[in-house]
């Protein structure tokens, strides 16, 4: 009897885990949509490149503001491989009016960002309902 308490339990802690992920990674980005509601034009004036040892080349795009009167230079905040630009390329952006660096792509296609967090959300959730299946029927 006590070794199936303590099985719920795990379950249980395992599937509150998973559900505390996936609530502030959904709080992520509905604050960042709430937050980002300046549109801007901008150009892809560098592509930053960093090798790993792991996945190759990686890359960060710099922006810059097409807007003569607001030169603000935006760098993305990580290195990745999802979202790719040339140099030259223009891209509407909706940023932060506060800060920036904090911006998602008006085309939400380019919002990689969010399909990673997605995936490894749902990479907790497998290992939790499986570890919880395993564990139930051992």
């Amino acid at each position: 009897m006590l070794g199936l308490i303590i099985k719920i339990v795990f379950c249980a802690i395992m599937f509150a885990c998973a559900t505390a992920l996936i609530i502030v990674k959904y709080g992520k980005w509905q604050r960042r949509k709430r937050n980002c509601t300046r549109e801007m034009t901008v150009k892809v004036t560098q592509i930053l490149e960093k090798k790993t040892a792991r996945s190759g080349i990686i890359y960060k795009p710099v922006f810059e503001s097409v807007d003569p009167m607001d030169k603000a230079v935006i760098d993305s905040a990580f290195y990745t491989r999802m979202v790719t630009f040339n140099a030259g390329e223009t891209v509407d952006l909706l940023v932060n009016p506060d800060n920036v660096k904090e911006f998602l792509y008006k085309n939400d296609a380019l919002n990689k960002g969010k399909i990673a967090d997605l995936m490894a959300c749902l990479i907790v959730c497998a290992v939790a309902v499986g570890g919880s299946i395993a564990l139930m029927l051992s």
